[in-house]
């Protein structure tokens, strides 16, 4: 074997790590665009959400479970069409599987105490984007998870801030833009 066959050989499966990113851009848009459009809903028609006492925990509860069931049938669906798992797709599928456990401990949590969630679930967030563009080395994801971390510890000094317009403006500029530049990265690059 030549060194341009050895080459070659590399340049194919650093392109094909690359492909195999792109469902978890796909992941990233799913839910930037899942959990941006519940928090205008329930910022603009708050009546609808906040019917009763449990309509909002509901609300919040029972659509991202929802979400939760599809990603993973895309992604073992998408598994099986591959039809091979790498370390590295591995590794990211244990990652993003200990924060949707976190999530629910969170909920239930905040739940239990009547502390609303939305500060201590994007921080975690950040800290798993953060992990996950580190890891797959994409500096986008990771320049997100940053400055979405950042972000939630700046709403900690200002209460203020409506938490569905920071979920807004956290989750599109920590989680939608970096899963969009991830989901259409060129694969040659």
């Amino acid at each position: 074997m030549t060194k341009e066959d050895q080459l070659t050989i590399i340049n194919d499966a650093i392109k094909q790590t690359k492909t195999n990113l792109k469902p978890l851009g796909y992941n990233l848009i799913f839910w930037s665009t899942v959990i941006i459009s519940m928090s205008l809903f329930h910022y603009f028609l708050p009546q609808i959400v906040q019917y009763s006492y449990y309509s909002s925990v509901i609300y919040w509860v029972s659509i991202p479970l929802l979400g939760m069931i599809y990603t993973t049938y895309y992604n073992i669906k998408i598994g099986i069409k591959v039809g091979y798992s790498t370390q590295l797709d591995r590794v990211i599928r244990i990652i993003w599987g200990v924060f949707g456990l976190a999530w629910i401990f969170t909920v239930g949590i905040s739940f239990l105490f009547n502390v609303n969630p939305v500060q201590d679930i994007l921080f975690l967030l950040g800290i798993i984007l953060t992990m996950s563009g580190i890891i797959i080395k994409f500096h986008n994801i990771t320049i997100g998870g940053i400055g979405l971390m950042i972000f939630t510890m700046y709403t900690y000094y200002n209460p203020a801030l409506n938490l569905l317009l920071v979920n807004v403006i956290g989750i599109s500029f920590g989680m939608l833009i970096p899963g969009l530049a991830l989901y259409f990265q060129k694969e040659d690059e």
